[in-house]
């Protein structure tokens, strides 16, 4: 008997059809693990950001604010007594991602932080929505600059 030389037809279709049916699923998963990765980031740089402002203001000695226009987050050192406006240095940048929404957070002068690391009474934002990837998410900010995801 002599031995088969390749492949037939109805084999490498079974084989194509396998590795069509893997891919399938593999973009199926990769877009939903980089749908989480763009909610887990945009979560993560909220709470950076309040916490840096509380921790910097405590470390450095003086007021520092966050400040918000349409795409990006900012720490900056404010003068005393405050100005209406972010016109400070800025210490921090964050980006946010084009998609995210962010309720609780206004453009400008949004919080302020005292040199003890606390948030300045009239400045804290309580909650804070975030909508990113379509998800929403609700944070509480405590008077030190926690943010916890409720």
């Amino acid at each position: 008997m002599r031995g088969r030389n390749g492949i037939t037809l109805i084999e490498l279709l079974v084989v194509i059809a396998i590795i069509g049916i893997i891919a399938g699923i593999g973009a199926i998963s990769g877009r939903a693990i980089a749908q989480n990765a763009r909610e887990r980031a945009a979560l993560n740089t909220v709470q950076q950001v309040v916490w840096q402002g509380s921790t910097m203001a405590a470390a450095r000695g003086f007021r520092t604010a966050l400040c918000r226009d349409a795409t990006e987050l900012t720490i900056r050192e404010v003068e005393v007594p405050l100005a209406p406006d972010c016109d400070g240095p800025v210490l921090r940048r964050f980006e946010i991602d084009g998609e995210v929404t962010l309720d609780g957070i206004e453009d400008g002068l949004s919080i302020v932080f005292t040199p003890p690391g606390t948030i300045l009474d009239g400045t804290r934002p309580g909650e804070i929505t975030l909508i990113a990837a379509g998800t929403t998410y609700v944070l509480e900010v405590s008077l030190i600059g926690e943010v916890r995801v409720q």
